[in-house]
């Protein structure tokens, strides 16, 4: 057996893999969230074999870090999947719940190898629980800021055209709200300050995208001004906390 097949973590992680290109398959390949779904998970198995290969250890606490952002990443699409119908809340649960078992063994697995030990380890990973959510899977998922910008796709999914995303326009606004969400979800559960940082600063400047593309959709007529006053709204209030973090 190669050095990954036989961690316990990666048969769960291939089998997560495996029904996530089964979920996504059923869904419009105009939505952002399609693609980002299964890059991400796929990158979740590819970094976690990378990093059994590797004999490095601060090479192989990278590669694992790189799997543990993308398993993050998925659980943010699954969120976004959720606000657009794609799952149920029972569903999207479901997942989550599968995903946050592979990453709490992924945080643990990496533990063990910074002890260099030669088991696999299992170390909590849920958040401490809180009035708007009694049991949040992921850290993340506690940030305000994170709640922004899901309420900033719900704004975007409940507009005209924007359930559709049928034009050029509106894919582009649907990718840029998609990248602050699954970067700030990423970012929040990097190890590394650098990387933390770098997340973060990638949601904001997508951010930014978002809001010229809203003033592009008045400048187009395709939205009104008011109409896009809750949408940029949301989006001066998500870069104000992104830039305090």
């Amino acid at each position: 057996m190669l050095a990954h097949e036989k961690l316990h973590v990666y048969s769960r992680a291939l089998a997560f893999v495996a029904a996530a290109a089964a979920l996504s398959a059923a869904w419009s390949k105009r939505h952002a969230v399609v693609d980002h779904f299964n890059r991400a998970s796929e990158s979740l198995i590819l970094n976690l074999a990378e990093g059994a290969r590797l004999r490095s250890g601060p090479s192989k606490i990278r590669a694992l870090d790189y799997a543990i952002g993308s398993g993050l990443e998925c659980a943010g699409c699954l969120d976004i999947a959720g606000i657009k119908g794609f799952l149920g809340k029972r569903e999207t649960a479901r997942h989550k719940q599968l995903l946050c078992e592979i990453i709490k063994m992924l945080i643990g697995l990496r533990k063990a190898w910074q002890a260099s030990e030669a088991h696999e380890d299992s170390v909590p990973y849920r958040a401490e629980p809180s009035v708007a959510d009694p049991e949040p899977f992921f850290h993340h998922e506690n940030l305000a800021v994170y709640g922004a910008g899901l309420q900033l796709m719900v704004w975007l999914v409940s507009l005209p055209g924007g359930r559709e995303t049928s034009s050029r326009l509106w894919r582009q606004m649907d990718e840029g709200v998609t990248s602050i969400i699954l970067n700030i979800a990423e970012g929040n559960g990097r190890f590394s300050e650098l990387d933390h940082r770098h997340f973060l600063d990638l949601a904001e400047g997508s951010a930014v995208k978002v809001a010229a593309y809203l003033d592009l959709a008045v400048q187009k007529l395709t939205l009104t001004r008011k109409e896009c006053g809750p949408g940029k709204d949301l989006v001066e209030r998500i870069m104000a906390m992104l830039s305090r973090m």
